[in-house]
């Protein structure tokens, strides 16, 4: 079934033409992978596919009764709303029908002659409510908080105290509630750590409705993609399977389409040699024939090259100690319990090491920490002998918003106008763009500034916090490239599983404040992880945190006490009903025992009826609670 239907698009901004004749098919449950460039289109599509912004032409077909999710159509203003009622929210239909269903049952007991109309309306709900499994929002609201790794002390904070990243993760949960027919995601891994990443992703792969997701994240779309939809020169080319799969056709078909085009440069410059040496001899007529084919040619369109940032050499301007870093017994904390305890690592020259744990855990505290921004209250950190440090920082601070990017470059660097100008133009800044303001950049340009710095520094030691983010594909896989044949140090941060995996040689994750090493990569860490005894298949993809025995304790007893309460509640409920239908009963057991109740023969049968329909009612309440019964049991076991 196709659930989304995409003609002939196109759309411009001024004169530059984003979308060509962009055309797509989606069936149902189907889960697409958008890549291309930074200003390829592939936002300008998904806008295009929710309404929010009109195409110059073509069209955008979707079945009316599906609904159709995106992140950034989900209102940031929830005043007094906590994360839990953010999420709850995105279940109102549902718990409209709760309280339609308890407004019934509450009617049931004193519906009199229009019992079966009540019966027949309460049946219809709660069928209604069951198959939309009502009964487990909660449970889901909790599931999707937890894999995006809010802690249970977190769900009742209010939602305009959390932070942007942690406002983006809640209305990603809201969105996930919300279970649309069609899921947009645009970027949905950032602000993610890589346990949420993970959940993410079994959560997607599992999802009931279908999926179409821009992400620069290549592990995530290799997971997750049945399908992948390229943008480039804003004309849309769909490859069936994963991320893999798209490489290797994609690079088939660019080698089909080069052959292809120099076959036929080869064969027009044949045909206009023929033309000029014949055109005015003997065989003039078979050259105005091959001029006529030559004019009658569809020239096929030069391959669209991606344009990433330039391929360059990080080089040193000297070579440092064997021991770059020493860190003995660390701490830190700020005012509570210490988010660092006694951390002690050794880096040695040549080292490409990489730092992974949950959000807030202190990854970026530690770096701050070793490139001298913050002081600890413990411990002690030593450089090694002739040891150049630069940093890359996802705030950007060291970068003043004030100066152009020009001026950013002359200042800190000995080069010439000529030569800064050069070296911004391999980060793809054009001629005019060199003289904005930093101020007015965006994320993307920012990190391409930042990463320019790194290179002109020469320092032999790297300390990256999140250099990918807002980079496109072909971008980090030059930085990747870059780094893998970088003769110093590396130490850094990212949530990108691929990027590790290309670049880092041992993992550093800190969990519950310590550090653990692993002599691999992010492929060799996952599956260390996936052998610990404590890691069980409903675990994987939590944060680390989570995963504590304390906190499964806790977190389980929590668990238990909240559905006791909404069963409890419910319980209680279903018996002042039960108890108010058989007093009904009663009334008319004692009417229908009274011989003088048959002197009127319409009323006995108005009675009888109504005791027949009460029996039929107390018997679906009794198996209610009883079930509701057996669960309460099944919890206090």
């Amino acid at each position: 079934m196709i659930v989304l239907q995409v003609n002939k698009l196109n759309q411009s901004f001024a004169d530059r033409e984003v979308l060509k004749q962009v055309s797509l098919v989606v069936q149902e449950k189907q889960r697409v992978g958008l890549v291309g460039l930074n200003g390829s289109g592939k936002t300008t599509l998904l806008r295009c596919l929710t309404g929010e912004l009109h195409p110059d032409s073509g069209e955008v077909i979707r079945p009316s009764h599906l609904t159709l999710g995106c992140l950034e159509q989900m209102p940031d203003n929830l005043p007094g709303a906590t994360a839990w009622d953010a999420v709850m929210q995105s279940f109102a239909d549902l718990l409209d029908k709760r309280l339609l269903m308890r407004d019934l049952e509450a009617k049931m007991a004193s519906a009199g002659a229009d019992t079966d109309r009540v019966m027949e309306q309460y049946a219809r709900i709660m069928e209604e409510y069951e198959q939309a499994n009502g009964y487990a929002c909660e449970n889901m609201a909790r599931r999707i908080l937890t894999g995006l790794g809010f802690r249970s002390e977190e769900f009742q904070q209010p939602f305009d105290s959390f932070s942007g990243g942690q406002k983006t993760r809640l209305n990603l949960g809201r969105l996930l509630a919300m279970a649309p027919a069609i899921l947009l995601l645009d970027e949905p891994t950032n602000h993610l750590d890589t346990g949420s990443v993970e959940w993410l992703e079994n959560f997607v792969i599992n999802y009931p409705g279908t999926v179409l997701a821009v992400s620069h994240d290549r592990m995530f779309l290799d997971r997750v993609a049945t399908h992948i939809g390229e943008l480039r020169g804003g004309k849309l080319t769909m490859y069936t399977g994963n991320y893999k799969a798209y490489l290797q056709k994609s690079a088939l078909q660019d080698l089909a389409e080069q052959r292809a085009l120099q076959k036929q440069q080869q064969y027009i410059q044949r045909t206009e040699e023929y033309i000029r040496r014949f055109k005015a001899g003997i065989k003039s007529k078979q050259a105005r024939g091959r001029q006529a084919q030559l004019d009658r040619l569809e020239h096929l369109e030069v391959p669209v090259r991606e344009r990433s940032i330039g391929r360059k050499e990080l080089t040193i301007n000297q070579e440092s100690a064997n021991d770059v870093l020493t860190i003995e017994r660390l701490c830190k904390s700020y005012g509570g319990p210490k988010l660092l305890e006694n951390i002690s690592l050794k880096v040695r020259k040549g080292d490409k090491l990489a730092l992974i744990g949950p959000n807030g855990c202190g990854k970026t505290t530690l770096l701050k920490l070793i490139n001298g921004q913050i002081l600890a209250d413990q411990g002690e950190i030593r450089l090694g002998s002739r040891v150049e440090l630069a940093c890359f920082s996802q705030e950007h601070e060291d970068l003043d918003p004030n100066r152009t990017l020009l001026d950013e470059i002359i200042y800190n660097f000995d080069l010439t106008l000529e030569e800064a100008r050069t070296a911004l133009g391999g980060m793809l800044f054009s001629e005019d763009e060199v003289l904005k303001n930093i101020g007015s950049l965006s994320g993307g340009e920012l990190g391409r500034l930042e990463f320019l710095k790194i290179i002109l520094s020469g320092a032999n030691f790297l300390i990256l916090d999140e250099p990918t983010n807002h980079l496109d594909i072909a971008s980090c896989q030059v930085v990747e490239n870059m780094l893998q044949n970088f003769q110093g140090t590396v130490l850094l941060v990212s949530h990108d599983r691929y990027f590790i995996d290309q670049v880092a040689g041992r993992v550093i994750a800190i969990e519950d404040g310590h550090i653990e090493q692993y002599w691999g990569n992010y492929s060799y860490y996952h599956e260390k992880q996936q052998e610990k005894p404590s890691s069980t298949p409903a675990e994987q993809g939590k944060p680390q945190e989570k995963l504590r025995p304390d906190w499964r304790q806790r977190e389980a007893q929590k668990e238990r006490k909240r559905s006791q309460r909404r069963l409890n509640q419910e319980l209680t409920s279903l018996e002042e009903t039960i108890t108010a239908t058989e007093n009904r009963k009663s009334e008319l057991e004692k009417l229908l025992s009274d011989p003088d109740t048959y002197n009127n023969e319409e009323q006995a049968r108005s009675l009888t009826a109504e005791f027949r329909d009460l029996e039929q009612r107390l018997g679906l309440f009794y198996q209610r609670w009883e079930g509701l019964q057996e669960e309460l049991e099944k919890i206090a076991e």
